[in-house]
């Protein structure tokens, strides 16, 4: 996907679906390069019958919808899963790297379709502390030894920190970063790892994510604004 490209995460759909969705068809009526990212919470709340309607709640504003799976399961479970999204025409959903060899069989139905798989390398919410603990590795090494698995095992696109963006300068493929926090926005305790939208832009990254700093606004519409032009910027 050419960029840079902005996913609004609906975050609040699981708590507040109608104020959500009627803030969101707000947003779908501004020009610019946006779309929705839907989370797991609120796509399980409607069950696995209801995933159908799920996505189409999001779809109805005509803008690209990324499911925000996180999946890391069987080859047989995440296929079946994969080829439900792609029936939906989904745009993107994700994958842990930690899923490797489980990753091929369970993405080679996206062939010949729109949906694209993302590799998710660490979470923004993740410390230098926790990748040492867990993974023996500096942050900076884990996202880049992850992106490298991901990309090996047909991920269309890595999902990381900004902060770590240098680290995988060298690789060719979409780049998407969450945790996007405009200019002067106070410190986000959900986020370890924040960048504002000129530093991911600036540092490679074609698709951000931002949530709240848009959906929690008392003028959502101009917020979305500040972060397109903050992008263009």
């Amino acid at each position: 996907m050419a960029g840079p490209f902005l996913y609004v995460a609906l975050d609040g759909l699981f708590k507040r679906e109608r104020e959500t969705l009627e803030i969101a068809e707000r947003l779908s009526r501004e020009e610019g390069p946006f779309g929705f990212k839907a989370n797991l919470s609120y796509l399980l709340k409607r069950g696995l019958e209801g995933l159908t309607s799920a996505v189409k709640e999001v779809q109805q504003f005509k803008r690209p919808v990324f499911t925000d799976l996180k999946m890391w399961n069987g080859t047989g479970t995440m296929r079946d899963i994969v080829e439900m999204l792609i029936d939906l025409g989904v745009d993107h959903f994700n994958v842990y790297a930690l899923a490797d060899d489980l990753i091929p069989g369970a993405i080679r139905a996206t062939e010949g379709s729109k949906t694209k798989a993302l590799g998710l390398t660490v979470l923004t919410h993740f410390t230098e502390e926790y990748c040492q603990r867990w993974f023996k590795r500096s942050l900076r090494e884990t996202v880049r030894f992850s992106a490298e698995v991901a990309l090996e095992r047909g991920c269309h696109g890595i999902i990381l920190p900004g902060t770590t963006l240098d680290v995988v300068q060298g690789l060719s493929t979409d780049k998407v970063v969450p945790g996007v926090r405009p200019e002067g926005y106070p410190k986000d305790a959900r986020h370890a790892q924040e960048v504002t939208p000129q530093e991911a832009v600036r540092g490679d990254a074609n698709i951000l994510v931002c949530g709240g700093p848009i959906m929690k606004e008392e003028d959502p519409v101009a917020a979305l604004r500040k972060i397109l032009s903050e992008m263009r910027g």
